[in-house]
C-alpha cells in the first residue's frame, strides 16, 4: 500500500484527532482515534501515539478482520475498534479518550443520571457502565461491543470512554458534550437535580427532528 493512499481520510483524521488533543479529551499518549472508510478498511492511530500531534505517517491501516495492510503498528486497542465496528453498521468513527471529569465519573461507585445538560438525550443518549477489563484485551473489546448497540458512550471503569459515532466531528462532539455533563455532575454531586423524567421523550423527539 502505497503511503499516498487513503490520504484526504488520513488527513481528516489527523485534523480530528487533533482537535481531540485541542480539547482536553486525551493526554500524552492516552486514547485513540478510528474510522471507517467505504470500502470496509479502517484507519487508526498507530501504538503508542499523541492524538494531539498525529500526522499521517503515524495512522495504521486495517482491514476488517484486523490485518494490517500498512507498516504503522496499531493501537494496542484495535480490537476494540473492530469490535464496535461490527456491531454498529451505522458506525463511521470510534474515539477512545480519557476527559479528567468523564474518567472521574467512570471511577464512581454508583452510576450517576447523566441527564444534567439538554445535549445528554439530543446528542448522546443512553450511557452505559462496564466494570474494569484489560486494556488491549478481547475480553474488553467484546464486553463493550455487546452494549455498544444501544449506547453511544461507554464508561470503562478505571479506564476512559468510548464514544461511537457516524463520522469523526460526531464523535468529538459527543465526547465534549460528556465532558462538559460529568464535570457539571462532579462540581454538584452533593446537589445535583437532573431533567425531568417526563421531559426526556419530548427531548428524543427534538433529537429526531434535528437528524
Amino acid at each position: 500500500m502505497s503511503n499516498t493512499e487513503y490520504k484526504a481520510e488520513k488527513e481528516s483524521l489527523c485534523y480530528w484527532a487533533r482537535e481531540a488533543g485541542r480539547l482536553g479529551l486525551v493526554r500524552c499518549s492516552s486514547g485513540n482515534i478510528s474510522m471507517r472508510l467505504k470500502d470496509g478498511n479502517i484507519l487508526i492511530s498507530g501504538s503508542g501515539t499523541w492524538l494531539e500531534k498525529l500526522t499521517v505517517d503515524e495512522i495504521c491501516v486495517i482491514d476488517a478482520r484486523g490485518n494490517p495492510l500498512n507498516q504503522v503498528k496499531v493501537s494496542g486497542e484495535w480490537r476494540l475498534h473492530l469490535e464496535v465496528y461490527k456491531a454498529r453498521p451505522d458506525a463511521g468513527a470510534v474515539l477512545h479518550f480519557q476527559s479528567p471529569c468523564a474518567t472521574a465519573v467512570a471511577c464512581f461507585a454508583e452510576k450517576p443520571n447523566y441527564n444534567v445538560i439538554i445535549e445528554v438525550p439530543v446528542y448522546i443518549g443512553s450511557i452505559v457502565h462496564i466494570p474494569y477489563l484489560m486494556p488491549g484485551s478481547a475480553a474488553l473489546a467484546e464486553t463493550v461491543a455487546a452494549v455498544i448497540a444501544d449506547n453511544n458512550i461507554i464508561q470503562m471503569e478505571n479506564h476512559g470512554q468510548v464514544v461511537v459515532a457516524p463520522g469523526l466531528k460526531e464523535s468529538i462532539e459527543r465526547a465534549v458534550f460528556f465532558e462538559l455533563c460529568c464535570e457539571i455532575i462532579t462540581k454538584n454531586s452533593n446537589s445535583l437535580k437532573t431533567i425531568p423524567f417526563e421531559a426526556l421523550s419530548e427531548l428524543k423527539n427534538y433529537r429526531r427532528q434535528r437528524i
